[in-house]
């Protein structure tokens, strides 16, 4: 199972998601790997990857340089991972002028053996998130519920996902959380009633608590440093969703 964790709007959770829905599938056993695909990434520095230490990384895959395996940092907390640097943007820009573009990173994932890829994306709907979405099998999009236009970047994104057809069958499923939960505040009502116009009801909410900041300052998953919070089960419930639609797949 391939899962993207995609939404044009930055400052949703976006790359939070990731990191805490591969550590728990990691925790039920799974082999993870976890795939960081944006410039900025944020996914590699939030686990304490230093860069200095890397001999290879997914900017030299997708560049061909090196082989897929080659890059992967084994057992960080205890999930493997391909960081990014900067040089992504780079990487994007010659991609445009290539054949084949929109698939070299299934290409690339395709010859990995683990039970479940994680794969964190920019915030927008560029080539190397559509090289996300094509390789998907599920597209996870946060929308923060103190954020009336990430529910318009979701619209967006399910766009793009209908126009995969020519690059491959069947799209993705499309599975919307809510991040930054507030219960009874006027925005959160907004948001869900934009999603429901949309057709959309949230697989998941994920409350608002300031342990997340606290978690990404100590480069430490919240999943692992605070394994009984209720944004750590809340992002189960995710993972356990995604974890049995691996086993039925």
């Amino acid at each position: 199972m391939i899962c993207v964790c995609a939404q044009q709007k930055g400052g949703v959770g976006k790359t939070t998601s990731a990191i805490n829905v591969a550590m728990l599938l990691a925790q039920a056993g799974r082999s993870v790997l976890a795939v960081d695909v944006d410039p900025q990434f944020a996914l590699t520095r939030r686990l304490g990857i230093e860069l200095g230490a890397l001999k290879a990384t997914v900017v030299d895959v997708l560049a061909g340089w090196v082989d897929p395996d080659e890059p992967i940092v084994s057992d960080v907390h205890g999930i493997d991972v391909m960081p990014a640097t900067r040089e992504l943007a780079g990487v994007e820009l010659a991609l445009a002028g290539e054949v084949g573009r929109e698939i070299v990173l299934r290409a690339a994932l395709e010859v990995l053996d683990y039970d479940a890829i994680v794969i964190d994306t920019p915030s927008n709907l560029g080539l190397l998130t559509v090289n996300a979405l094509v390789a998907a099998d599920v597209v996870v999009a946060p929308v923060a519920a103190d954020d009336e236009g990430a529910a318009q970047g979701v619209a967006e994104l399910r766009g793009t996902i209908a126009k995969l057809g020519r690059l491959r069958q069947p799209l993705p499923d499309l599975s919307v959380i809510v991040t930054k939960a507030k219960p009874r505040r006027v925005m959160s009502d907004v948001i869900d009633g934009a999603l429901a116009a949309l057709g959309l009801e949230p697989v998941a909410r994920v409350p608002d608590r300031v342990a997340v900041e606290h978690a990404d300052v100590a480069r430490t998953p919240i999943a692992l440093s605070a394994p009984d919070s209720a944004v750590t089960l809340a992002y189960r419930q995710l993972a356990e969703q995604l974890d049995a639609r691996r086993v039925i797949a």
